[in-house]
């Protein structure tokens, strides 16, 4: 691994901690646990949530594989940004509203 690759590993391990902390610290609640999952997916600004710029990410990996000629891979790479995005996204969302109606009740 590159050193610019594990300064990059090491900003996003301390931003999902900071985001741990919020969900499942001392005094969190319903509302703090359904920000958290927002930010971590957010249906109405998918590609400012956490998942939507990792699906982000992979789709231009998946891109420059295909300028390099390896089209194969860059399918694999699409059906994994799909599946952050679609699959486990839509599945964050529905616990996010989920979790809302809890808290208004």
């Amino acid at each position: 691994m590159s050193a610019d690759t594990a300064t990059a590993v090491a900003a996003i391990r301390l931003g999902l901690h900071a985001l741990r902390e919020n969900a499942l610290g001392d005094t969190a609640d319903h509302e703090d646990q359904a920000a958290v999952l927002q930010a971590i997916y957010d249906d109405s600004n998918q590609s400012g949530s956490v998942l939507g710029m990792i699906s982000d990410l992979l789709t231009d990996i998946g891109v420059r594989v295909a300028d390099q000629g390896a089209e194969d891979i860059t399918e694999v790479i699409d059906e994994a940004a799909g599946y952050v995005q679609d699959s486990a996204g839509q599945r964050l969302e529905r616990a996010r509203t989920a979790l809302a109606a809890l808290e208004a009740s």
